[in-house]
């Protein structure tokens, strides 16, 4: 049995992107307007997800059959030039320039979708701000439904453009606005469709139980929902594995580069902390047998206090009926009995709060 939520990160199959229906419709929105946009959210939010997704799916969304979307990954590229030289070149010219990208544009006479993820890199390497400014300029000019060529000489160029990009954190302020939109936590409804989405058909889904722990434990951030899913799943493979421990773990090995879950999550419930096996060890490489801990002994009567404790006052209460030939006499003592043992086990019971 292979785990399915063993290949994490960015979404690239669309059967399996499900939920953010208003994180996408807000996008859409935004483009059809031909505003160029911003993705923002921690990590594990799923902005490179939704990012693939509009390149994917934008053109059916915003009914352009002919929209020509381009996804690049802004973190593996050096500077700007090489930006607009990819661009460039997919569009059937050669000059790595701006002002090469907007005869390319004209001259495509096809509708464009840049998307841009890993911005936050190319901010922080220096280049990523202009690059953002001179896109988002270009979009603000744009003509929606354009289908031409560029005009004669000394005429402004037409063409249409569409500008997204994703960005990890808060965005930065340009002198170009750019609509935002913020990518929050998962409803609940949007995580079982995630979970779903990832089990074979006939398949056990998770409970509604299972759900809502997951969701606890990844504060409905999708990357994280993902990562605690896996480890839930494994205990299907292997009953005696220890997921919450193993999934903590991870967090501690691997943390977010901005942490967006809460610190509660990381603490251990009683009896993991008493577990004296390594999280090394709970990882599925290895089926680990179930550690056991043995009850501390009872000290020595402790095991009769209970049958004494029962039948004690009975007995007790039988002997003075006998001895005063009177039930009342009996019951009475009987009664005493049971309410000191009543008392007795209430004084025990604070001592050890």
């Amino acid at each position: 049995m292979t785990n399915p939520f063993g290949e994490r990160g960015r979404i690239t199959d669309p059967g399996k992107f499900v939920g953010r229906w208003r994180e996408l419709g807000a996008a859409c929105e935004q483009l059809e307007r031909r505003r160029p946009l911003l993705l923002y959210g921690p990590s594990g939010s799923g902005r490179s997800s939704l990012l693939t997704h509009l390149a994917q799916a934008a053109g059916a969304v915003l009914e352009i059959p002919d929209l020509n979307a381009f996804y690049l990954d802004l973190a593996l590229l050096p500077d700007a030039t090489t930006t607009y030289s990819l661009i460039v070149r997919a569009l059937g010219g050669s000059e790595p320039t701006i002002t090469a990208l907007e005869r390319r544009l004209a001259a495509n006479g096809r509708p464009v979708l840049i998307c841009l993820d890993g911005v936050e890199t190319a901010i922080a390497a220096g280049w990523g701000e202009e690059l953002l400014e001179h896109l988002g300029r270009l979009a603000r000019r744009s003509a929606p439904g354009y289908h031409g060529v560029a005009g004669p000489n000394g005429q402004r160029m037409t063409y249409d453009l569409m500008v997204v990009g994703a960005i990890r954190g808060t965005p930065p302020l340009l002198s170009e606005p750019f609509a935002t939109v913020r990518l929050g936590p998962l409803s609940f409804a949007e995580a079982r469709m995630l979970l779903d989405s990832y089990l074979d058909e006939g398949e056990t889904r998770f409970s509604v139980d299972e759900v809502r722990e997951l969701m606890a434990l990844s504060a409905g951030q999708p990357a994280f929902l993902q990562r605690a899913a896996y480890h839930l799943y494994e205990t299907r493979r292997r009953p005696t594995y220890r997921w919450r421990k193993a999934y903590r773990a991870e967090l501690r090995a691997d943390p977010p580069v901005d942490n967006p879950l809460p610190p509660a999550i990381f603490e251990a419930e009683d009896d993991e902390e008493n577990d004296d096996t390594e999280p090394s060890e709970l990882l599925p490489n290895e089926r680990q047998p179930r550690v056991r801990r043995r009850r501390a002994p009872l000290p020595p009567g402790d095991d009769l206090r209970p049958l004494i404790a029962a039948v004690g006052p009975l007995l007790a209460g039988l002997v003075g009926m006998q001895a005063s030939n009177s039930w009342s006499v009996g019951a009475a003592i009987g009664a005493a009995g049971y309410l000191s043992v009543i008392l007795w086990n209430w004084r025990q019971q604070n001592d050890r709060e």
